[in-house]
């Protein structure tokens, strides 16, 4: 079972390769992009967007791209964020923990988090929805992306260095229930391949949810 501790000696360790090694790969996920336009094109007049365990900021910077200027990138890592900075210092980032977000309530039109959630098991999953929901503004959204299954795949190395990490996947209509116990509506639920070539060979699950507030 992963830690914060855990969480934190992994992505301290692995930071700078983490962000040579995946910062540009929305390039190659033209799936991701597609919705992530998309977000953008309904959200960008809803107020200020919160990306959750940005890591080095692959997915912020790549919304503010789309014209999203008003948007802040978290990550639980001091490290990832001092990657993030420097990769996108036009981009504001904070460091943050996703299970207990000290921002105001309301304070947010919308949320994403693009496999943030993947060392997470259920009752950490219910935490992490019941914080971003707190943060968001009512009628707020919500787009969240991640592994589907239902593995948990343990690294005692990861990027050239020794670790103690597991990773979660999860089965897609017990992550709409959680979703929903939490207080968000469901918009839409995508499912895809993965891209044999660039990814880990696992399904990938989308949820577009909505605050019921």
């Amino acid at each position: 079972m992963n830690t914060r501790k855990n969480i934190l000696d992994c992505y301290s360790k692995t930071a700078e390769v983490y962000a040579q090694k995946y910062f540009g790969e929305l390039e190659h996920k033209h799936f991701d992009k597609m919705i992530l336009q998309h977000f953008a094109r309904e959200r960008a007049l809803a107020g200020t967007v919160l990306d959750l365990g940005c890591g080095p900021g692959q997915t912020t910077a790549y919304l503010d791209g789309l014209g999203i200027k008003d948007i802040i990138g978290t990550d639980i890592s001091c490290e990832m964020i001092d990657e993030a900075k420097r990769l996108s210092p036009h981009i504001a980032f904070e460091t943050a923990d996703m299970l207990d977000l000290s921002y105001p309530e309301g304070r947010f039109g919308s949320a994403v988090a693009f496999y943030a959630m993947v060392h997470f098991d259920y009752p950490l999953l219910a935490e992490a929805f019941r914080s971003v929901y707190k943060v968001l503004k009512p009628g707020g959204h919500f787009l969240t992306s991640f592994h589907l299954g239902d593995e948990i795949v343990h690294l005692d190395h990861f990027l050239d260095h020794k670790v103690d990490i597991d990773f979660n996947f999860f089965k897609m209509h017990q992550v709409i229930a959680v979703a929903q116990t939490n207080g968000f509506q469901l918009v839409d639920a995508i499912e895809r391949e993965a891209y044999s070539e660039i990814e880990y060979p696992s399904k990938r699950g989308y949820l577009w949810l909505k605050s019921s507030r």
